[in-house]
């Protein structure tokens, strides 16, 4: 008779730390089995000089190479591209997509070729430096001269007829990517709980291709936490004819994060997907233009706290986070969603 091999308890607290959902939803566990990939719980940290309620949740240090917001995502995409067996990834974004190059990192571990395709931005410092970092990574581009022009790129691309490529939305967005910020709630929660932070009036999230906003709005919830999750749109809100950044395609992909959660076996979870809260004030002309509230945002950081933002996302997201700082009656919790780890040298 084999015996089964005992648990190691080491590992288990391990991955409690890392994936503090599947503590409260276990079954969660083998259905999704994430990749480890981040560095994580990320810190959250006082913002002293930003006033006495002004602190800030560390993604910028989700990976030792490349952080952000979409490492987290991507432990769970991972995980789908690997039960799709996936021979290559084809992904949409700007061309200084910050998704592109987290994307084009996990391919080039995994050994597998990832084609950005990509269509113009606003060029700036970040987007000269973003490129790169896909060179770094070994990024195939398909170029593209127009927004609607990738989006039909992407949509229609021949490569759809092999079975074997895998097609990620622009920002790492699907529905299995929300279980990353489901996830990011419940590590949250964990830090309140041992005293690390208070627990955020609200929390300012700068939102893009949604998938962000809709784990934290949805992993808030399942967590017990009472704090309100604000998305600062910062992209438009269609591509094309498509919806792309607004209140219902969140919710979409918390329903569909919902589904997914029954579909395992835990018929616990909530039935009914929390609204979203999107607020577009701060996007201004453009996808990646610039808005004089974002570049003094950046510019009070930089000076106040040491820590680099930039125009496209975390900009426009501190400048709300500022804004609503003035009249804060409790704590403000940023969640910093821009990479702060240097460019390794070749």
């Amino acid at each position: 008779m084999t015996l089964a091999t005992p648990p190691d308890p080491e590992a288990a607290a391990a991955s409690r730390v890392r994936w503090p959902l599947f503590a409260a939803h276990p079954a969660l566990a083998d259905a999704l089995a994430p990749v480890a990939l981040a560095t994580l719980p990320t810190p959250v940290e006082a913002l002293p000089a930003l006033g006495a309620n002004a602190w800030i949740k560390r993604d910028d240090l989700s990976h030792v190479v490349y952080g952000g917001n979409k490492v987290r995502k991507l432990e769970f995409v991972l995980a789908e591209m690997r039960r799709h067996r996936a021979r290559a990834v084809f992904t949409l974004g700007a061309t200084g997509t910050n998704a592109g190059i987290a994307a084009s990192m996990v391919c080039a571990a995994e050994d597998i070729p990832c084609t950005l395709i990509t269509f113009p931005q606003a060029e700036s410092s970040t987007v000269a430096g973003n490129r790169q970092w896909q060179a770094h990574f070994h990024a195939r581009h398909e170029p593209r001269p127009t927004l609607w022009s990738a989006v039909l790129r992407y949509y229609l691309h021949p490569g759809r007829l092999n079975p074997r490529n895998y097609f990620l939305f622009a920002g790492c967005s699907n529905p299995v990517s929300t279980f990353g910020y489901i996830n990011a709630a419940f590590e949250l929660r964990e830090q309140i709980r041992a005293g690390l932070c208070p627990e955020p009036e609200e929390i300012i999230v700068a939102v893009s291709s949604a998938s962000t906003l809709a784990g934290l709005t949805l992993g808030v919830r399942l967590a017990g936490l009472e704090s309100r999750v604000t998305g600062i749109r910062v992209a438009a809100e269609r591509l094309g004819p498509f919806a792309a950044c607004t209140t219902g395609v969140v919710e979409k992909l918390e329903r569909q994060a919902l589904v997914m959660m029954h579909a395992a076996g835990e018929a616990q979870a909530m039935k009914k997907a929390p609204p979203a809260t999107l607020v577009g004030d701060y996007f201004g002309t453009g996808y990646g233009e610039a808005t004089p509230a974002a570049s003094a945002a950046i510019r009070e950081f930089r000076d106040k706290t040491g820590l680099e933002l930039e125009g496209t996302y975390s900009g426009k997201a501190a400048a709300a986070f500022l804004d609503r700082l003035r009249e804060a009656k409790g704590p403000l919790l940023f969640w910093n969603t821009f990479n702060s780890r240097p460019l390794p040298r070749d």
